[in-house]
C-alpha cells in the first residue's frame, strides 16, 4: 500500500533556474564588483569562470553526494578569476546570486498546482531537492508563494543536511520523517542518477517526469514514465494496486 510520494523541485514541480537573463545578471554583478575592485575582468573570462565553478560543483556532486554552497561555489569562480575580493563583496555576490530564483521567479510545472491537492487526501507529501546557488530557504520562500509549500509534511534541500541524492540516506531520512517504509513509498523526478536510481536502490518505486527535461528518457529505470504532471494521481492509483513486481509503463 502506497503512504507517501516524494518528489524533486527542479525540472519537476518548477522549470529549473536558468536562461539567457539568468546569466546575463551573474555575469553583470560581477563584471560590476570587479572593476569597482580595481580587479576589471572580460564577460568571456567571467562565463569561463562560473563554467568551471559549475564543473567543479558537478564533480563533487557526482562523486561525494553533495552539493556546494552558493559561497564554496562562488569562491572557487573567483579563485578562477585570480581574485580575493573582500568579505563583504563576496556576501553580497552569494545573496544575490541565491536570490535569483526569486527576482526572474519561475511558474511551477504546468499541472502541478492542480494535482498535488488532489494527492494530499491520499498520500504523506515531500520534496527531496538537490540545492545549486538557490538554497532551501529561497526555495521554501518560491513554494510558499505558489501556494505550495504546506502541502508537504517535511522537505529535505540538500545544503541543509550534508548529503543529496543518490545517496539511499537521503531517501531513508525522508522515509522516516514521513514514518512510512520505502516500500509504501514512491519518489518522482526528471534524473535517472539522481531520482530514479537513487531512489529504486532505496528501496522505494519511481515515477520519471518528462514534461520539463527528457534528456534520461532513453536509460531510464523507471517504474512508470509520464509526460504530463496531470498524469501523476492516476499512475500513483495504478502502482498502489502492484505488489513487490511491477512492470514499467512507458510512454
Amino acid at each position: 500500500m502506497l503512504k507517501a510520494v516524494t518528489l524533486d523541485f527542479w525540472d519537476t514541480l518548477f522549470v529549473s533556474d536558468g536562461g539567457p537573463e539568468h546569466d546575463r545578471r551573474q555575469i553583470q554583478l560581477l563584471l560590476e564588483e570587479l572593476e569597482v575592485l580595481g580587479e576589471p575582468r572580460s564577460k568571456a573570462a567571467i562565463r569561463q569562470a562560473l563554467l568551471a565553478a559549475y564543473v567543479w560543483f558537478d564533480e563533487v556532486w557526482c562523486n561525494d553526494h553533495r552539493t556546494p554552497s552558493a559561497l564554496q561555489t562562488l569562491k572557487f569562480a573567483f579563485a578562477t578569476l585570480g581574485v580575493n575580493p573582500p568579505i563583504e563583496v563576496v556576501a553580497r555576490t552569494v545573496e544575490f546570486f541565491e536570490q535569483l530564483a526569486l527576482d526572474l521567479a519561475p511558474e511551477p510545472v504546468l499541472g502541478v498546482s492542480s494535482a498535488l491537492p488532489q494527492l494530499t487526501s491520499q498520500y504523506k507529501l515531500a520534496i527531496i531537492c538537490d540545492t545549486g546557488y538557490a538554497p532551501g530557504v529561497v526555495l521554501r520562500e518560491l513554494l510558499l508563494r505558489n501556494g505550495l509549500l504546506d502541502l508537504f509534511s517535511t522537505t529535505y534541500f540538500s545544503n541543509e543536511r550534508g548529503v543529496s541524492k543518490p545517496d539511499a540516506r537521503v531517501f531513508h531520512c525522508v522515509l522516516g520523517e514521513l514514518s512510512v517504509q520505502p516500500s509504501e513509498a514512491v519518489h518522482v523526478g526528471d534524473s535517472q542518477r539522481t531520482d530514479i536510481a537513487g531512489a529504486q536502490a532505496a528501496g522505494m518505486l519511481a515515477v520519471h517526469f518528462l514534461g520539463a527535461n527528457d534528456r534520461d528518457a532513453d536509460a531510464s529505470t523507471g517504474d512508470v514514465l509520464i509526460r504530463r504532471f496531470e498524469e501523476l494521481p492516476v499512475v500513483l492509483n495504478s502502482l498502489a494496486s502492484l505488489g513487490d513486481s511491477h512492470p514499467s509503463s512507458r510512454p
